[in-house]
C-alpha cells in the first residue's frame, strides 16, 4: 500500500544502505526501495513496477486478483516488516541475495466483521544484478499468501450473530427470535412462464398480499430462485401450510426472527425486522444480499446494536484460512410495559380515526406505552412523529409563561365575551357560559378554558417566552427518545393576531402527543420532564421548570375535572385527577372539523391522548383517558400484589 513503512531489517553487515560489499565505496540500490514496490504490488495485483528474477508478473496479477475477488473492494495492508541482505565472500561469483518478510493485514470490519484482523507474514527472495543495480524477485505466488498456487477457489462465508432483544421496562425480554415459516415459490419446480405466473398468483391470493407485485417478482428472479411472499409465525400465523400445500411450487423455509409476542403489540415502536434492501446494500457495504435488517422503529434507529457481528470462515482450497465466531447483538432496553402497552392499543384501535396515546411515567421520564392507531396511513407513527393545532391543552404552556409574567392560580384576570388583535377578533366556544365572563381567577379560566383569557396576554408574553416555556415543559426536540420523534413545531417571532392565536393553541402553534404527555409529565413532578422510550446513557440537563411552577401549574389544572371542561367525566377512582382539555379547528369552508385531545396526571402516570376529528376534548378524549387511568391503575395494583 502507499503507507507502507519498512520495519526493522537485519544485515549481514551493517546499514541497510549498505554499500556494494562491506568497506567498498561504491553505492548498491536499496533493496528497502524494490521491497516497497513488490509490497505495493502485492496489495494491488500491479507489477509494472517490480523487476523479477523468475516468475511471470501476469501469473502473479492473477493470483492476487483471484484472492481479492471475493472481497469486492477490500485490499490488504502490506508492509515490509524486515530484511536479511546476504553478502557473498570476496572471492565468490555469487551475486548478494536477501530475502525479505512482508506482513499483509485485512480489516475485515470493511466487510462487516468488526474488530477482527486477518494477517499472515510471506517472504520473497531477492538477486542483486550488478551490471543494471537492480534487486531481482523471485515471484512466486506463495509470496501472495503462504502455500498459495494462485488458482486455488477462494471463498468467504458469513454466519449471521443473534440479533439483539428488546427489553421491557421490568427486564423482560419483548422482541426476541421466534420460529417462523418462510412461504414462496421453488421456481425450478415450476417449468413455463405461464406456470410460475398461474401458482404466483395463486398463491397470493390465499396468503393476502398484491397479485400483481407478487407475479411481477417471481417472473424477475433466475429460474432456480426462491422467491418469498410471506413470512408467519408458527405459533399462529394467518396462513397454515394445508392451505398452501396444494399450490404448484409452493415451498416452505423454517427460519428464525426477532418478533413480539403478536403482530399488533407496538408496531410501530419496536418496529420490524426484514430482508436488506438495495438502498441498504448501496448504504452499508458490510450487507450482503439475503442478511436481515430493522426496518423501522426501534428495530432500525439501533440496527448497529441489535445487529451484532457475523461470523466468518475464509477458505482457500479446501483449507480455512481464517475463522472467527459470530459475536451476538447488545439487547435494548426500553421503558414499555406490555400490559399498559396492550391497555392503550386497545383504546386507540376501538377509534374510526386517526389516534394516539403517549403515557410517561414522571419520576424518571419513562415511555410506558406510546400507541397509534392511523388506518389512513398505517406505517407513521403517529403519537411521536405527527404534530397538529393542540388547542386548549397549549393554555398549560401559555399559562408558565403568564406566570412567570406575574400572575398567580388567583389573581384575577379578564375573560369577556371577545378580544380584538390587530383586525382579527378572538371569541369563546360556542356554549360558553355566561358565568364565567367578565373578571375570575386564572384557575377558574384553566378549568373552564377561556380563550380570550389567553388571547388578550398577547402583549404581555412574548413568542420567545412562549416557546421558552414550551422547552422548560419538555417540549425540547433535541433531546430524543430513542426513535425518530418530534415533539413540537413554536415559533419563537409570531406576532400580534398569530401570536395571540398561538396562546391558546390555533396559529402556526403545534405539537404532538408525545409533546403533550411530556407537558404533563413536566408539570406532575415539578421538573423539566425529558421522556425516554429507549434507555439512555447520558443524562440531559433537568431544563428549567421549578418545583414552585409545577405547583401552581397543577393548581390551574385542579378544577377541570372538579367543575371545569370535563366535570361531567365519571368519577376517577384513586388520587386526584389533574387534566386539561382541548379542541382546534382544522380544515376550511365546509370541510371543517376537530383535532380533539385531552392531558392528564395522576400520582406516578401522566397521559395524552389524541384524536385527529372529534366533538369535543372533553366529551371525545375525557372517556378514553378515564378508561386508560382506571386500567392503568388496575394493572400497577396487580403488579405490586
Amino acid at each position: 500500500m502507499k503507507n507502507s513503512r519498512w520495519g526493522g531489517v537485519v544485515l549481514g553487515c551493517a546499514l541497510l544502505s549498505l554499500l556494494t560489499s562491506c568497506g567498498e565505496e561504491e553505492e548498491r540500490a536499496e533493496i528497502a526501495d524494490a521491497a516497497e514496490a513488490a509490497a505495493e504490488a502485492i496489495a494491488t495485483g500491479d507489477f509494472s513496477a517490480v523487476t523479477l528474477g523468475s516468475g511471470r508478473k501476469q501469473t502473479l496479477s492473477e493470483a492476487v486478483e483471484n484472492l481479492q475477488e471475493p472481497f469486492s473492494e477490500l485490499r490488504p495492508d502490506v508492509q515490509v516488516t524486515g530484511a536479511q541482505v546476504e553478502e557473498p565472500a570476496e572471492d565468490s561469483v555469487r551475486p548478494p541475495t536477501a530475502e525479505v518478510t512482508f506482513e499483509h493485514l485485512w480489516d475485515l470490519e470493511e466487510i462487516g466483521v468488526d474488530d477482527e484482523q486477518w494477517s499472515y507474514t510471506t517472504q520473497a527472495d531477492y538477486s542483486y544484478d550488478e551490471e543494471s543495480d537492480t534487486w531481482l524477485l523471485t515471484g512466486e505466488t506463495d509470496i501472495v499468501l503462504p502455500d498459495y498456487a494462485g488458482h486455488e477457489p477462494v471463498g468467504i462465508s458469513t454466519t449471521n450473530a443473534d440479533r439483539g432483544r428488546i427489553m421491557d421496562g421490568n427486564g423482560r425480554a419483548m422482541v426476541y427470535n421466534r420460529d417462523v415459516v418462510r412461504v414462496g415459490l421453488d421456481k425450478s419446480q415450476l417449468a413455463s412462464e405461464e406456470d410460475q405466473t398461474e401458482a404466483a398468483r395463486e398463491l397470493a391470493d390465499v396468503v393476502g398480499i398484491n397479485a400483481e407485485s407478487y407475479q411481477e417478482r417471481v417472473l424477475g428472479y433466475g429460474d432456480e430462485a426462491f422467491v418469498e411472499a410471506i413470512v408467519v409465525r408458527t405459533d399462529g400465523g394467518h396462513v397454515s401450510a394445508a392451505e398452501v400445500d396444494s399450490i404448484p411450487g409452493v415451498h416452505l423455509v423454517y427460519d428464525e426472527m426477532p418478533l413480539a409476542e403478536s403482530s399488533d403489540f407496538a408496531p410501530y415502536v419496536l418496529g420490524r425486522v426484514g430482508d436488506v434492501t438495495a438502498e441498504h446494500l448501496e448504504n452499508d457495504p458490510t450487507l450482503s444480499v439475503g442478511d436481515m435488517v430493522g426496518l423501522s422503529g426501534i428495530q432500525s434507529v439501533h440496527e448497529s446494536t441489535l445487529r451484532g457481528s457475523p461470523g466468518i470462515n475464509i477458505t482457500v482450497g479446501d483449507s480455512v484460512m481464517y475463522s472467527v465466531d459470530p459475536q451476538p447483538g447488545n439487547d435494548i432496553h426500553t421503558g414499555l410495559l406490555p400490559r399498559m402497552q396492550d391497555l392503550a392499543q386497545e383504546i386507540v384501535d376501538a377509534q374510526k380515526v386517526t389516534t394516539a396515546l403517549v403515557a410517561i411515567r414522571p419520576s424518571d421520564g419513562a415511555i410506558l406505552a406510546s400507541a397509534t392507531h392511523n388506518p389512513e396511513a398505517p406505517q407513521i407513527n403517529t403519537a411521536v412523529e405527527s404534530t397538529f393545532a393542540p388547542g386548549s391543552t397549549f393554555k398549560m404552556v401559555s399559562a408558565l409563561a403568564m406566570l412567570r409574567d406575574g400572575l398567580s392560580p388567583n389573581s384575577s384576570v379578564p375573560c369577556p365575551h371577545s378580544v380584538t388583535v390587530e383586525g382579527q377578533q378572538f371569541r369563546n366556544v360556542t356554549g360558553f357560559q355566561d358565568q364565567y365572563v367578565g373578571n375570575i381567577p386564572f384557575d377558574t379560566a384553566v378549568a373552564v378554558s377561556c380563550n380570550t383569557t389567553f388571547a388578550a396576554a398577547w402583549n404581555d408574553v412574548t413568542s420567545a417566552e412562549l416557546a421558552e416555556a414550551a422547552k422548560d415543559l419538555g417540549m425540547d426536540n433535541d433531546v430524543g427518545i430513542g426513535v425518530h420523534a418530534i415533539k413540537a413545531q413554536i415559533p419563537e417571532d409570531a406576532e400580534d393576531n398569530l401570536h395571540a392565536a398561538n396562546l391558546f393553541g390555533q396559529g402556526t402553534v403545534e405539537t404532538s402527543t408525545l409533546g403533550m404527555a411530556a407537558v404533563a409529565a413536566s408539570i406532575s413532578d415539578g421538573r423539566t420532564v425529558h421522556p425516554w422510550l429507549v434507555e439512555r446513557d447520558d443524562h440531559p440537563d433537568g431544563g428549567g421548570l421549578t418545583q414552585a411552577e409545577g405547583e401552581q401549574l397543577r393548581e390551574l389544572m385542579r378544577g377541570t375535572v372538579d367543575y371545569g371542561t370535563l366535570r361531567d367525566l365519571d368519577p376517577i377512582p384513586g388520587p386526584h385527577v389533574y387534566a386539561k382539555t382541548g379542541t382546534a379547528e382544522a380544515g376550511s369552508g365546509d370541510d371543517t372539523y376537530s383535532h380533539t385531545w385531552v392531558i392528564g396526571s395522576q400520582g406516578d402516570l401522566a397521559v395524552a391522548v389524541f384524536l385527529e376529528e372529534g366533538e369535543w376534548g372533553s366529551s371525545t378524549n375525557g372517556p378514553l383517558l378515564r378508561e386508560f387511568l382506571i386500567g392503568a391503575r388496575e394493572i400497577s395494583a396487580d403488579q405490586d400484589g
